[in-house]
């Protein structure tokens, strides 16, 4: 693993732990059940033991994260330098998820309104954007080293790289609407 990517890594992994932190300065204030999945209209409908909530979960995201990070440099073999940047903000997606799940997690049990739905679309919608705005951008080589199967030729990788840029921008719009409307 190059240097920079082991960088990457353990401080994607760091930012994944960091929540546990606001866990720990309200353990006290918090239900011994913590809701961890919510109902469409924001009411929690699973719930998990304190511990398990506040501390498990970061540290699973801290692992599912190592394996991610670790795996596609594995799989593609794409050096920093190389990397398209469509990678390097998935690098950074669950962290970035965990943190804010895990503020959602701890902001409904101390009382907080939470629009948990309006949360997730507003993450999801700004994600499917950028990707979508990426998408497009991406050289035939490269797409062909991160798409399986490769695309048979550069003529049709633009055609599918072109719908799939113009899929990921409208459901982040549709995503970013719902927000608003619902």
């Amino acid at each position: 693993m190059e240097k920079k990517n082991k960088k990457i890594l353990i401080l994607s992994v760091i930012v994944c732990l960091l929540p546990m932190i606001l866990g720990i300065v309200f353990y006290n204030k918090l239900p011994d059940k913590m809701p961890i999945h919510f109902t469409i209209n924001d009411v929690p409908d699973n719930y998990a033991p304190k511990n398990f909530a506040l501390f498990g979960i970061p540290l699973i995201m801290a692992v599912v994260q190592a394996i991610c990070i670790i795996f596609v440099e594995k799989v593609n073999k794409i050096k920093d330098n190389e990397k398209p940047r469509i990678v390097k903000i998935m690098e950074w997606f669950i962290p970035i998820i965990t943190v804010l799940l895990y503020i959602i997690m701890i902001e409904v049990p101390l009382g907080s309104t939470v629009y948990v739905g309006k949360s997730v679309c507003l993450i999801l919608g700004i994600l499917f954007m950028i990707i979508g705005n990426y998408i497009p951008k991406m050289s035939y080589e490269t797409g062909s080293i991160i798409f399986h199967p490769t695309p048979k030729s550069e003529k049709s990788f633009r055609k599918m790289s072109k719908i799939m840029g113009y899929s990921f921008v409208g459901v982040g719009i549709v995503l970013l609407v719902l927000i608003i409307w619902v």
